[in-house]
């Protein structure tokens, strides 16, 4: 199956930690990116689309106001790499 949703909001991920998205538009757009996606990533793949919930919003977005700038781009890494050796 298909896995366009999950690979879009991985990629909006990838820009952010390549420098491709300022720190503002990612932390704004992609949590909405997920919301929006969320059932569609589902059907593509429950565990991979609950995966990317739990580390990039949960443990990820919903925690950037309590770090710096350069911890919050660590963190995503982090919980980003672990999601793609997921995949």
């Amino acid at each position: 199956m298909r896995r366009t949703n999950i690979l879009a909001v991985l990629k909006m991920v990838q820009q952010f930690i390549d420098g491709e998205m300022d720190y503002i538009s990612f932390t704004l757009d992609f949590p909405y990116a997920v919301q929006m996606r969320y059932e569609k990533m589902q059907k593509e793949n429950a565990y991979l689309a609950d995966l990317i919930y739990d580390c990039l919003i949960a443990n990820g977005t919903d925690k950037e106001d309590m770090m710096s700038g350069d911890e919050f781009l660590r963190l995503m890494k982090k919980q980003y790499n672990y999601v793609m050796n997921e995949l």
